[in-house]
């Protein structure tokens, strides 16, 4: 997603406020994703969070683990990798993490929107090597922009599961892997309709990709 978005540091310190909900997403794991909130930071040194709980427990996190967070505040989307550097459990459960050395941002729904007609399937990433395979679902991408897109499937996709979707032009794979996740859904007539936003996961290569997709369509000469 970092081909989409726009380098922005100086903006962090306003944006970030006692009690946001941010989410963190393990960069060397697809297992660990949770939702905490931020407690305060000290500009330029490192930023506190609430240690999330499962079935009241912290979860424990390892030193120099790499993470990245993410949030929304104003209508937009920041995002930024950081690294756990210590723990303390009183007064409260919390997790130190490093400030970041950059932040991206996005309007959250100001991208603009391009009708498209692309075949897809969709496949759920399993949490472990080990975890059994999903068969794929198929569908098409309707509508597609720097921030996601809208996809009709056969089959209802999970929410809060990372999915990996392959990108069919000229019956081809032309983009294979693009992780995403389900933001939102609905069902009309047997038909599953799911909003779709990229995971900062991906790499620049496959960005780049969605980029140029996007790209073409804006060249694309109108005819009257």
């Amino acid at each position: 997603m970092a081909s989409a978005l726009t380098q922005n540091l100086t903006s962090l310190p306003d944006a970030l406020s006692p009690g946001l909900k941010v989410r963190l997403l393990a960069m060397e794991t697809t297992k660990s994703k949770w939702d905490t909130i931020f407690i305060g930071s000290k500009p330029k040194r490192y930023l506190v969070l609430e240690q999330p709980k499962v079935n009241g427990l912290p979860i424990k996190f390892d030193d120099n683990s790499k993470w990245s967070i993410n949030f929304i505040n104003n209508g937009q989307i920041f995002n930024f990798l950081s690294e756990v550097i210590g723990t303390c459990s009183r007064p409260v459960p919390l997790v130190f993490l490093s400030y970041p050395e950059n932040v991206e941002t996005a309007n959250l729904r100001h991208n603009k929107r391009y009708p498209v007609r692309i075949p897809i399937t969709v496949e759920e990433i399993p949490e472990t090597k080990d975890a059994p395979a999903i068969p794929a679902t198929k569908g098409l991408i309707l509508d597609i922009s720097l921030g996601g897109c809208l996809a009709a499937t056969t089959g209802d996709l999970p929410v809060e599961t990372n999915l990996s979707v392959n990108l069919y032009f000229d019956k081809e794979v032309s983009i294979n892997g693009l992780k995403m996740e389900k933001k939102s859904g609905r069902r009309v007539m047997g038909t599953f309709y799911s909003g779709l936003s990229y995971l900062p996961t991906n790499n620049l290569e496959i960005m780049n990709k969605v980029t140029e997709i996007i790209s073409d369509i804006e060249n694309i000469p109108l005819r009257i």
